[in-house]
């Protein structure tokens, strides 16, 4: 079985990844090797099936979210989000450290992208937090764990990459990346309180109700897209396509006419850069596509599926695998690929073991967010450490309370399917 051509392709694609080569050059190798080993597929499907996997509307919707995080941290939006956040949570003690959180929260729900929220909040939060005698590495490691709501609450890029590949409805997996998203915000507050008290550090001063009037203002209108967003989508009213063109949109607006913190030369670099990085996203859908179709023309993914229930036909033992195996391949393949790739390999063993697809979603993507956190990927953690002038190396000690606390954030989903299930059942 394992000589068979796909499973050839398979070994190969895994051992590029381990070996650290570009996603982009991975899956162009690996398709360039399929057409060598199999006659059978016919220059036509090389060509037609690339396209027909990116010929897709909802892929359009992830390149207009990324356009309105990319504004909207060019816009220092952020900046007004800190403010506010400080307002709620300041007086607590460690009150840097929980608006560091919080502030993630908000603007994960603007951004979509765990490396935009990263940049955005750490390059303000950081130094803030050293100023104020918090050790570089514990703030890089809440920035950086703190981004990873960015790919769990909408309009998350990885739910809108899983509706596209499983098939599966957008407005179903926003509502249940909430409650996930807000779980692992408490957990991550808790544990930053924890080490707070424990360690000493400062509060921002008490809490005032006119403060939180005052900041909130200011912080309403960005506050707005997301409502906006989520209000749309969830009611009916537009597509998850026509969302993301208000966003870029909206977000535009606020940068350049409200705020004035964008000029017009700004602007134009910020749509090369989304346009960059849309181009690079549709190469590794077009590939992933091609690779996709082929492994379950050749039955891989029931291989897989009959390997793994070989091993032993208990539900929960199966969960447990599938969670292992998708953290250990997030330490790997960053979010957009590994989607790409593993979905179609593993929802039909969970489409067999009646996994919700909804639930499987937001499994799959806290599994991957918090394999991101480790080497050798980690693209969120380089940012964190490259604003804090730091090695991974120090940063890792301090990360540790925190994964654990976003791998109880996964053990809690795995074990209650309600908390992404029940949202959806409740408002769709």
């Amino acid at each position: 079985m394992f000589l068979e051509p796909g499973w050839i392709i398979l070994i190969l694609l895994v051992t590029l990844l381990i070996a650290g080569l570009p996603i982009a050059f991975v899956l162009g190798v690996t398709a360039a090797v399929m057409i060598l080993l199999d006659p059978g597929v016919v220059p036509q499907i090389m060509g037609l099936i690339p396209f027909g996997g990116a010929n897709n509307y909802l892929l359009v919707a992830a390149l207009l979210f990324m356009i309105a995080g990319e504004i909207m941290n060019q816009g220092r939006i952020a900046e007004k989000l800190i403010a506010f956040a400080s307002s709620l949570v300041g007086h607590i003690r460690g009150g840097l450290a929980h608006v560091n959180i919080l502030t993630s929260l908000f603007f994960s729900e603007i951004s979509g992208t765990a490396t935009s929220d990263a940049a955005a909040i750490g390059s303000v939060m950081i130094p803030q937090m050293r100023k104020r005698g918090y050790p570089a590495a514990f703030a890089a490691a809440v920035t950086s764990t703190s981004a990873t709501m960015a790919i769990i609450v909408p309009p998350s890029l990885n739910l809108i990459l899983y509706a596209y590949v499983a098939n599966t409805s957008i407005a179903e997996l926003f509502a249940a990346g909430i409650l996930p998203g807000f779980l692992v915000c408490g957990l991550l507050m808790g544990t930053a309180y924890i080490i707070s008290v424990k360690r000493g550090y400062p509060t921002e001063g008490a809490f005032s109700f006119a403060r939180v009037i005052e900041t909130g203002k200011d912080a309403a209108i960005p506050l707005t897209l997301p409502i906006l967003v989520l209000a749309g989508i969830l009611g009916g009213i537009f597509t998850a396509t026509e969302a993301g063109a208000i966003a870029a949109f909206w977000s535009i607006v606020l940068a350049m006419l409200v705020y004035r913190t964008v000029k017009l030369g700004t602007l134009v670099d910020t749509l090369r850069i989304a346009g960059k990085r849309s181009a690079m996203l549709m190469f590794i859908v077009a590939t992933s596509t091609l690779l996709g179709w082929y492994l379950t023309n050749q039955r891989i993914p029931q291989d897989i599926a009959q390997a793994i229930l070989g091993i032993s036909e208990n539900y929960w033992v199966v969960l447990l695998a599938i969670n292992v195996f998708f953290l250990l391949a997030g330490t790997i393949i960053h979010g957009t690929p590994a989607i790409l790739m593993l979905v179609p390999i593993f929802l039909p063993l969970a489409d067999q073991l009646g996994i919700d697809r909804v639930h499987f979603g937001l499994i799959l993507t806290i599994n991957l967010g918090i394999g991101q956190q480790t080497p050798p990927v980690a693209s969120v953690v380089l940012i964190t450490c490259a604003i804090a002038k730091i090695s991974i190396a120090k940063i890792v000690p301090s990360m540790l309370m925190f994964i654990a606390a976003m791998l109880v954030a996964l053990l809690l989903v795995n074990l209650i399917p309600a908390l992404s299930l029940w949202l959806p059942s409740v408002i769709l």
